[in-house]
C-alpha cells in the first residue's frame, strides 16, 4: 500500500487568476498549504498542476518544499490525478486544493484513519468550514472513474462521478458534531485572501494552528468574516453542471432523414388504418418524425426505408426472418415455385413432404395441418380440443393471435361479444397455483391449456412439466403455442428444448423464413379429428409457402443454424449486460430472455419515453431498435459489434438524459404507446 498526498493547483482561475501566488501574511497562498499540509505522514507528495506555461511557476515552489511535480491536462483534473495514481504506483490519494491556505494537517490524518478503518473507496469529511476540505480516495476508484467518466464536471472535477457511483463505498464523515460548512475560507475571491488573512494576523502569524482554534476565533470575533461582495459558494461545480447540460445535448445524433417516411405517413394515414396490418409494425411502435415509418426493401438482417436510411434490424419481420431478409438459397426455390404455379384445384404434393420433415423433428407431431398464420393454427388446436373433450372453456397464457376465442382476454377486445370472452381464462406463467384455482373453480368445464412454453421468462424448475401433469389430470388437453419459439430454441421447438411434450403444438414465424406458412401438429388420435372438424380455406397449401419451408428447415438442419444464433445471441447479450453494468443503469434498464430471443426494456414511469428515446438516437446510428432481439443467422460479429457501440453511445444519453431530468427535452419525435394497456 503507497499513500500520496496530492495537492491540485492551477493559475488559470477565472474567478481570481493566479490566486494561489497572491501574497497572504507575508507567503504566497500556495506556500501556506504545501507547509502546513506538508506535515502529514504520507509516503509520497505531489503538486499536481497542468503542463501550460503559466503553471511553471508551481514547480519550483513545489520542489523547494520536497515535493513531487505532475504536470497534466489543465481541465480535466481527474486525468490528472489517475496519473498520479499509476506512475507513483498509488493505492490511496488524500487529495487536498490549493485553495485551503489553512488547512488542518490534524483533520488530514483524522480522515485518513478514517478512511483506512472503514475501508471504503472514498472519504470526505462533512460539516467543516469551507476552506478546510479533505478526501481520501483508493487509487483503484480513481482509475476506473478515470475511465468511465465522461461528463464535463466528472472530468473537471476529481470525486463527482466517484461521488455518485453505486459500487464505491463512501464514507462522509463528520468529525465534530457542530455545522460549519455555511462558513467559507476557501480561496476563491480576491476578497477571500483579506478575509484569511485577517484570520492568520488574529492568529499571531502562527503556523501552526488547529482547525478548533479557528472556529474559537471566529466565534469570538465574528467580524473576521465580514465581506463588502457576495460570493457565489462552488461556482465553478455550478458552472461544470450547466456545462454538462450542453455536453448532453451534444451527444444527441444528427437528426435522420424521414422526408419521404412522412409523406408516405399522411398518405396511407387517409387509406389504412393504422397505416399497418400489424399493431406491432405501425407507428404506436415506432416514433413518428424520429423514426423510420415504412420499409423499401430488406436484405440479410438490413432494412432499408423509403428515404434510403439503412438498419440493423433485430426484430426480424417479428421473428419470421430467422436466415435473414431475403435469403438467397429460400428465395431461389420459391422463385421456381411461383413459376409452376402456388395454388391449385388439387392438394400439392409438397405438402406431404413437409408434413414428412416436421414429423421428423418435432417430438409431438404425428400428423399435420397447415395454415397461414399463428392465429390460423392456434385457433384451429383449440376447436379441435373442444371437438375432442365436448368441453367449451379454453385456459391460456401468453400471446395467441388475434382471434375473438384469445383476443377477448386483452384490453383490445372491442368487437368480441362478451359470451365469447368469458369462455377463455388467462393464468400467470409460472405460477401452477393459478391454473390449479381455474380447475377448481370450473371443474371438467376446460378443454384445453394453450400456453406459450416459454416468453421472455424462464419456465421455474419443473413447471412446464407440472402444467401437463395437471391438465391431462384434469382430461384436457395441452396445447403449446410455438409460433414464436419454434425453429428457434431447438428444431424441434420448445418442447425438445425443455423435454416436455404436450398433445397438440402449433409453428409459424420462423419455419418458412418469412413467407406466410403455419403448421398445428400433434398426436394422430387427436389430429384425426380434422377430418370431421373445419378448418378449411383457400391458400392453405399454397406451394411457394410450402417449398419456402422446406428450404427453410432443411437449411436450419443441415448448417447448424441454431446453436450460432444461440452463441451470437449469447454475445450481444452479455454484451448489452456488461454495458448496463459498467454505466451502473441496472436499477433502469434491463435484458431479459434467452440469448435466441430478448427483450431490451426500461423500468419505471418513465419507461415508454425512454424507450422512444433510446428508439430515436439508436436509428440516427444506424439501428433500428423495438426492445425485441429476435437473432438470426446474419447477426455477424461485425453486425454485434456495431450494435454495441451504438448502444453503448445511446445508454449514455439515457443515463445523463435520466440524471439532469432532460428525457423529455432529447425526444424528438412522437411517444410510442403500447399495444396493449395494462389491466
Amino acid at each position: 500500500m503507497r499513500a500520496g498526498l496530492i495537492v491540485q493547483a492551477r493559475n488559470g482561475s477565472t474567478r481570481f487568476p493566479k490566486k494561489m501566488l497572491t501574497q497572504i501574511a507575508g507567503k504566497r497562498a500556495i506556500e501556506w498549504v504545501l507547509s502546513r499540509a506538508g506535515k502529514v505522514e504520507a509516503d509520497l507528495k505531489v503538486l499536481a498542476t497542468t503542463y501550460l506555461e503559466e503553471d511553471n511557476s508551481f514547480c519550483q515552489i513545489a520542489r523547494d518544499f520536497g515535493w513531487e511535480v505532475l504536470k497534466g491536462d489543465p481541465s480535466d483534473v481527474l486525468s490528472r490525478y489517475a496519473q498520479a495514481v499509476r506512475f507513483y504506483e498509488l493505492s490511496t490519494v488524500i487529495r487536498i486544493t490549493g485553495d485551503c491556505p489553512l488547512i488542518d494537517p490534524r483533520l488530514i490524518e483524522m480522515a485518513f484513519d478514517k478512511f483506512m478503518e472503514e475501508k471504503a473507496d472514498y472519504l470526505s469529511l462533512v460539516g467543516i468550514i469551507d476552506g478546510f476540505d479533505v478526501e481520501v480516495i483508493s487509487g483503484d476508484a480513481i482509475l476506473l472513474a478515470d475511465k468511465r467518466a465522461k461528463l464535463p464536471s466528472e472530468r473537471e472535477h476529481v470525486s463527482p462521478y466517484i461521488r455518485k457511483s453505486k459500487r464505491t463505498k463512501k464514507v462522509f464523515f463528520k468529525p465534530f458534531e457542530e455545522d460549519l460548512s455555511y462558513i467559507h475560507l476557501s480561496l476563491d475571491y480576491p476578497e477571500d485572501a483579506r478575509v484569511i488573512e485577517r484570520i492568520i494576523e488574529a492568529l499571531n502569524y502562527k503556523e501552526d494552528f488547529s482547525y478548533q482554534e479557528v472556529v474559537a476565533l471566529i466565534k469570538e470575533r465574528p467580524e473576521l468574516l465580514e465581506r463588502k461582495e457576495h460570493i457565489v459558494v462552488n461556482e465553478g461545480y455550478l458552472k461544470s453542471l450547466k456545462e454538462d447540460r450542453e455536453f448532453i445535448k451534444s451527444l444527441k445524433g444528427k437528426p435522420l432523414k424521414l422526408e419521404e417516411s412522412l409523406k408516405h405517413f399522411e398518405k396511407t394515414k387517409r387509406l389504412i388504418p393504422n397505416c399497418s396490418q400489424t399493431f406491432s409494425k405501425s407507428y404506436l411502435q415506432f416514433s413518428v418524425g424520429a423514426s423510420p415509418l415504412f420499409v423499401k426493401e430488406g436484405k440479410g438482417c438490413e432494412l432499408t426505408d423509403l428515404d434510403d436510411n439503412r438498419y440493423i434490424d433485430y426484430t426480424m419481420g417479428l421473428g419470421a426472418c430467422l436466415l435473414g431478409y431475403a435469403f438467397e438459397p429460400v428465395l431461389e426455390k420459391v422463385k421456381k415455385e411461383l413459376e409452376r404455379g402456388t395454388v391449385f384445384t388439387l392438394p400439392s404434393y409438397l405438402e406431404t413432404q413437409l408434413a414428412e420433415l416436421l414429423i421428423e423433428l418435432v417430438p409431438c407431431a404425428e400428423k399435420v395441418r397447415f395454415g397461414k398464420n399463428g392465429s390460423d393454427v392456434t385457433s384451429a388446436a383449440v376447436r379441435l380440443a373442444r371437438a375432442y373433450t365436448g368441453r367449451d372453456l379454453i385456459a391460456c397464457c401468453g400471446y395467441h393471435g388475434w382471434q375473438d376465442w384469445y383476443i377477448g382476454t386483452t384490453t383490445r377486445n372491442k368487437g368480441v361479444p362478451e359470451a365469447v370472452q368469458k369462455l377463455t381464462l388467462t393464468f400467470e406463467y409460472n405460477n401452477i397455483e393459478s391454473l390449479e384455482r381455474l380447475f377448481e373453480e370450473y371443474p371438467d368445464q376446460i378443454a384445453c391449456v394453450i400456453m406459450e412454453p416459454v416468453g421472455v421468462e424462464e419456465p421455474k424448475e419443473g413447471f412446464l412439466q407440472k402444467v401437463k401433469e395437471l391438465t391431462h389430470k384434469h382430461g384436457a388437453l395441452l396445447i403449446f403455442d410455438e409460433v414464436v419459439t419454434g425453429f428457434r430454441f431447438s428444431l424441434g421447438g420448445a418442447q425438445e428444448f425443455f423435454g416436455v411434450e404436450p398433445d397438440l403444438a402449433c409453428f409459424g414465424k420462423a419455419m418458412a423464413n418469412g413467407m406466410p406458412v403455419s403448421a398445428v401438429v400433434g398426436r394422430a388420435e387427436l389430429m384425426d379429428l380434422f377430418e370431421e372438424v373445419f378448418f378449411s380455406f383457400t391458400f392453405g397449401g399454397e406451394t411457394a409457402s410450402i417449398v419456402s419451408a422446406i428450404a427453410t428447415v432443411e437449411y436450419i438442419k443441415d448448417h447448424s443454424v441454431i446453436p450460432y444464433i444461440w452463441e451470437q445471441g449469447r454475445k450481444l447479450k452479455e454484451g448489452i449486460q456488461k454495458l448496463i453494468e459498467e454505466k451502473e443503469l441496472e436499477d433502469l434498464v434491463f435484458v431479459k430472455g434467452y440469448p435466441v430471443r430478448f427483450l431490451l426494456d426500461f423500468y419505471g414511469d418513465k419507461a415508454l419515453k425512454l424507450k422512444t428515446l433510446f428508439q430515436q438516437e439508436c436509428a440516427k446510428r444506424g439501428v433500428l431498435f423495438t426492445g425485441s432481439h429476435n437473432m438470426a443467422l446474419p447477426h455477424t460479429d461485425q453486425i454485434i459489434e456495431k450494435t454495441l457501440e451504438v448502444y453503448d453511445r445511446v445508454l449514455d444519453i439515457i443515463k445523463y438524459a435520466l440524471e439532469y431530468d432532460m428525457v423529455e427535452e432529447l425526444i424528438e419525435g412522437r411517444l410510442l404507446e403500447p399495444v396493449f394497456r395494462r389491466m
